[in-house]
């Protein structure tokens, strides 16, 4: 089995794409989680990412609540994520992520109707998915971001409920170790159902920086023999992830920490890979 390797475009903050693609060449993965601007000419993207020799692994979705009681807003989110779908196909990625709104953290009072309107936008958006042949992975956030599904254990739940073929689960090292008693038995529990793993460590910085058990969590990736990719996803230290740290260049900070931790992770990863 060979094993893709990403990072998060968000990350980078303010820059362009190409300064992107050419940090991420730098940084030296396969692939990238790109994020959902349907203003961005998905035709465009796929060129400028096949100069740089880099796959888009997944999409980040823009900012919209799936679940809103407002019936517009939910409309309008729902229609997003069939729009990104579209442009997602464009673009040539076969994954997008799907997750809650972020900053949602309570939610109408009613819980069963909350998760009522989870579970019908999901469906809608699933049935388009299936169509396209697209994989959609439903990102487990934490209590701070999103209150519906922070546990692996929920989001299990919610595929039962929606109960399509093209629906797994990304769960976030970073979350997990907020949300989860323990994150390598979430993702055991994942199992087949695990689409997409992002890592950083408990600080959300590299690997090492924190006090997470990244290289248990790897092992454990082998224990359910998930194929997938390893996404990282990092900021630099601060309160404003995208102004500089202690005099430093936000930018060279953030690369030192993706260089670092993507030598740790292919270390932990290949010596269970060439088993």
């Amino acid at each position: 089995m060979s094993r893709e390797y990403g990072l998060c475009f968000w990350t980078f903050g303010d820059i362009s794409l190409e300064e992107k693609c050419k940090i991420a060449k730098e940084i030296g993965v396969d692939g990238i989680e790109v994020q959902g601007n349907l203003t961005q000419n998905p035709l465009e993207l796929a060129s400028l990412l096949t100069k740089y020799d880099l796959k888009i692994l997944s999409v980040t979705p823009d900012n919209v609540d799936i679940s809103s009681m407002k019936k517009e807003t939910r409309r309008i989110a729902v229609q997003y994520f069939l729009d990104l779908l579209s442009w997602a196909k464009d673009a040539g990625a076969n994954r997008i992520c799907l997750h809650g709104e972020v900053g949602k953290v309570a939610g109408s009072g009613d819980v069963a109707e909350d998760w009522q309107l989870l579970v019908e936008s999901s469906k809608t958006i699933m049935e388009k998915a299936e169509a396209l042949h697209i994989e959609v992975v439903f990102e487990v956030l934490n209590r701070y971001e999103n209150h519906q599904l922070v546990t692996n254990q929920e989001a299990l739940k919610l595929l039962d409920a929606v109960n399509s073929p093209n629906l797994f689960i990304l769960l976030d090292a970073y979350h997990m170790n907020i949300e989860e008693a323990d994150p390598i038995d979430a993702l055991r529990n994942a199992g087949s159902k695990l689409g997409v793993y992002h890592v950083a460590d408990s600080n959300r910085q590299a690997i090492g920086n924190g006090h997470s058990d990244i290289k248990g969590q790897i092992y454990a990736l082998h224990e359910i023999k998930y194929h997938g990719p390893i996404i990282m996803e990092m900021t630099a230290e601060g309160p404003n992830p995208f102004t500089p740290v202690k005099g430093q260049d936000y930018l060279q900070v953030l690369t030192n920490y993706y260089k670092s931790s993507l030598e740790k992770l292919k270390v932990w990863d290949h010596s269970k890979l060439s088993i």
